[in-house]
């Protein structure tokens, strides 16, 4: 009896150090918030971090949040409500111009994923071709129109008129006949070359040297306050991306999953165009070039003056450089 009670003594001493250890690792995984600007299939590399446990397995328990626009992800780190967010640097970038204090720290979309495309039977069969007629796009602000705005400058295309409506509704103009050719981005892009619509022009062919087109900001004070946590982020992010490089399927069924009401085919499709042409980040570094050719984009419209934005007060690549070892 004496030694029935004492096994039970230690089945239930067991039992509570298990359970000590349970509560110890799940109080161990750090909650994390970070606001995307949309549900975008360019953002791909979060979503494997999340959906593949690769936050988790880093300590990380991470919260995605949608904003429905990087200003307002960019506020929501501002005002405290999340630790990270996903968009345009460039975004960060004018709230440092206004007082914020905000860096760069890993790098998501590092092409720029943007094409402009026609009808098969439409008279538009190159770049050349926009002269005089109307170009649907998406409505400001939006890294396509103004990519758009300055080809058009660019290439001195005489009477282009811009059909601005709201983002992912490009391709509608088109098909209604109010405009010749669109300009947008995934999948919508992909929607349209399935419907047989053809390849006009091509952004991310225009930016060899990579272009830093969606970035992961944090505040200054996050980095020096916590440093080992921004490690786990930017480190898991790196994870999903050369994930992503390696098995195209994992970031297929990944995209599937996030994106249930499109057509797998057009998901799987998008996808694989995204990594043949280097559109996700194999790693989470920010180089030097890549953001000097989203700041390019902002001082020739006007929206930042040259000078007032640079590679070392806009990136903090440290914690890149050390998950990309």
């Amino acid at each position: 009896m004496k030694k029935t009670h004492a096994l039970l003594n230690s089945i239930a001493a067991a039992c509570l150090v298990a359970s000590g250890i349970g509560a110890t690792s799940a109080q161990a995984a750090e909650p994390v918030v970070i606001y995307q600007a949309f549900q975008s299939i360019q953002y791909l590399p979060l979503y494997v971090a999340i959906d593949k446990g690769i936050f988790e397995k880093n300590g990380l328990a991470v919260q995605k949040v949608t904003a429905g626009s990087g200003a307002a992800g960019v506020a929501a780190v501002i005002g405290g409500h999340a630790d990270f967010s996903l968009q345009d640097p460039m975004t960060a970038m004018l709230a440092n111009l206004k007082g914020a204090s905000l860096v760069n720290v890993a790098n998501v979309v590092a092409g720029v994923p943007v094409w402009v495309i026609a009808p098969k039977d439409s008279t538009v069969k190159g770049v050349g071709d926009l002269a005089g007629k109307s170009v649907s796009t998406a409505l400001p602000p939006s890294t396509s129109t103004y990519l758009l705005q300055r080809l058009i400058s660019e290439q001195k295309l005489a009477d282009v008129k811009m059909n601005t409506v709201q983002i992912g509704t490009e391709l509608a103009p088109v098909m209604a006949g109010r405009s010749e050719a669109a300009a947008l981005y995934m999948p919508q892009a992909e929607t349209g070359l399935a419907q047989g619509y053809r390849i006009v022009y091509a952004f991310p062919k225009a930016y060899p040297g990579g272009y830093a087109f969606s970035t992961i900001d944090t505040l200054s004070l996050t980095v020096k306050s916590k440093p080992k946590m921004v490690a786990a982020f930017v480190k898991s992010i790196g994870e999903a991306e050369a994930l992503i490089q390696q098995s195209h399927d994992t970031a297929k069924s990944v995209a599937r999953a996030e994106f249930p009401s499109l057509d797998p085919k057009i998901v799987d499709s998008a996808v694989q165009r995204l990594i043949d042409q280097k559109i996700y980040a194999a790693t989470p570094d920010i180089s030097e070039q890549a953001f000097r050719n989203a700041l390019d984009l902002q001082e020739s419209i006007g929206n930042i003056k040259p000078g007032a934005v640079t590679y070392a007060n806009g990136v903090d690549n440290t914690f890149a450089a050390a998950a990309s070892k």
